[in-house]
């Protein structure tokens, strides 16, 4: 497991506060018995816990003296360039501090990253030589990628978004009891002014646009549910039939 220098160092830290917090309590506590000591009854007690408190302290003395020997090992992130600092080196892939992007490793070297545009959507993704396969982490669509001396390998279906074919049309089903929203957003989808729109509202249900992908079909359904409206889809030679 990949420990950073930072997280040991809190980890002492903590120890040290702990066990020297309980110590110097306890010392204190016999301090305070040994003032009322009265006849004598309770110096058995004291003295546990002046000794307690001694081994305590001591230990948050020892906890203190170790950060010496957590060893420091630097280690350059390729995506952000920024540095993280570890116990050792690195033997598999660990997550960056400062971008959160996880840091390829083989052989507890940190592997070069490239770059590549996804060919849906033009984000930029990140890989590696021990990538296998890539999905671009903005639309969820498989990205083709060859690394040196391996074939691509093509990921479970269920893993990636796939693009449907058909076309769709989407009906305004029930325009619900937020009018002037529901008109507003009509109006910008089907570029008409108010009175079409309220018109169409009346005729419900009602044929919006047809010919459309199922990604605008349902993007367009999510803005009229925002506003409590109900919209349906359905390919169109379904509708024909």
């Amino acid at each position: 497991m990949t420990l950073r220098r930072s997280h040991v160092l809190e980890m002492i830290a903590e120890k040290a506060l702990t066990f020297g917090g309980g110590g110097i309590i306890a010392i204190a506590a016999g301090v305070v018995l040994y003032m009322y000591r009265g006849d004598g009854a309770l110096l058995g007690l004291i003295y546990v816990l002046w000794g307690v408190g001694a081994v305590t302290c001591g230990i948050a003395v020892l906890s203190v003296f170790s950060i010496r020997e957590v060893k420091s090992h630097d280690v350059d992130c390729p995506y952000c360039q920024k540095k993280n600092v570890l116990t050792e080196d690195p033997k598999d892939d660990f997550a960056c501090e400062h971008c959160g992007m996880l840091i390829p490793i083989l052989n507890g070297k940190v592997l070069p990253v490239f770059q590549v545009r996804c060919g849906f959507c033009n984000h930029l993704v990140y890989y590696s030589e021990k990538s296998e396969a890539l999905i671009c982490d903005n639309c969820d669509r498989e990205i083709p990628i060859h690394t040196t001396g391996e074939s691509h390998r093509n990921l479970p279906k269920s893993f990636t978004i796939h693009d449907d074919p058909n076309f769709y049309e989407l009906v305004l089903v029930d325009p619900g009891p937020r009018t002037e929203e529901v008109i507003d957003v009509l109006q910008r989808m089907l570029a008409l002014n108010r009175s079409q729109v309220k018109q169409i509202m009346t005729e419900t249900p009602i044929t919006l646009l047809t010919g459309i992908t199922s990604k605008k079909a349902e993007m367009l359904q999510t803005q009229l549910a925002v506003h409590d409206a109900v919209a349906e889809f359905k390919p169109i030679e379904a509708a024909a039939s």
